[in-house]
């Protein structure tokens, strides 16, 4: 019996790239029974004023990867250019990402910049669709990006200062966490209402 191109691919990533993948879809499943957790019927609905329904929580984790992503894309063509060569080294990225609670304490607040907010014109099924997009786009990311190390290629993030693309990916990971705590206060907060 013959091996599957998909496992073929699989079995010839990175242990570093498997790693954030697997490390990205344990976060989005926590945001996925978040989400679940809030009625269908309450999701596009605020708790207050200056707060954002789950609907908007969506779509701006949806900005975020899909910007994440282009970043990763960007990084890597000019990586390959420029002859950066593979990573040589196997132990967890995920590991070495200093204060992981810093990305998802609620009680630091943090205000999205503006290109990343929320338009507020997209329902649940929208924003549920432009974040399952922008997964893919994030994947397909990550999977170009095989054989190039990634703790060579570093950018500034505007809240937790410069970073390699290792942990940009792993800080996407934790977004989700975080927003998945503040849909679950939203529909706390909508079933005391």
């Amino acid at each position: 019996m013959g091996t599957s191109p998909v496992a073929t691919q699989a079995a010839e990533l990175h242990p570093r790239i498997r790693e954030l993948i697997d490390y990205l879809a344990m976060h989005r499943r926590a945001l996925q029974e978040a989400v679940a957790s809030v009625p269908a019927e309450l999701r596009e609905r605020k708790p207050g004023d200056e707060v954002w329904c789950v609907a908007e929580v969506l779509e701006h984790l949806s900005l975020i990867e899909q910007r994440v992503a282009a970043l990763l894309t960007v990084q890597v063509t000019a990586a390959r250019a420029s002859g950066v060569g593979p990573d040589l080294e196997t132990n967890s990225v995920v590991a070495s990402f200093v204060n992981p609670a810093n990305v998802v304490d609620r009680g630091r607040k943090i205000e999205a910049p503006k290109p990343v907010r929320p338009s507020g014109a997209l329902g649940t099924a929208a924003s549920v669709q432009a974040l399952e997009q922008s997964r893919v786009a994030m994947l397909q990311a990550l999977r170009n990006a095989n054989g190039i190390s990634l703790e060579k290629l570093t950018q500034t993030h505007p809240v937790l200062g410069t970073l390699n693309m290792y942990h940009w990916i792993v800080a996407a990971g934790l977004h989700d966490t975080r927003h998945a705590a503040q849909i679950r206060e939203i529909g706390q907060t909508l079933a005391a209402s």
